[in-house]
């Protein structure tokens, strides 16, 4: 099966924007089939580009799987507004 047929189960609002499908299948899917289906370059950019929706446990994982750096995302998360704009979890 092709990679977009794959990802056309993520477009449950209409959504065809390849970038925000690959996202969702990054937080909901099998981290298995994405790391074989696409760079770990490329995927890594949509990890930093979109820091701000990855929450605690997704980001820790896929920092680990796709090798990012301290520094990395400390600088990811200071150009990033809506992760400067998240409430501090108590």
């Amino acid at each position: 099966m092709k990679k977009e047929d794959l990802l056309k189960k993520f477009a449950w609002d209409g959504v065809q924007c390849e970038e925000e499908l690959i996202l969702r299948a990054m937080l909901y899917d099998d981290p298995q089939w994405i790391l074989q289906s696409f760079s770990k370059e490329f995927l890594k950019n949509l990890f930093l580009k979109h820091i701000h929706r990855f929450e605690r446990e997704n980001r820790s994982f896929w920092k680990l799987l796709l090798e990012v750096s301290n520094e990395e995302i400390e600088r990811a998360s200071k150009e990033n507004l809506r992760e400067g704009c998240k409430p501090i979890p108590y």
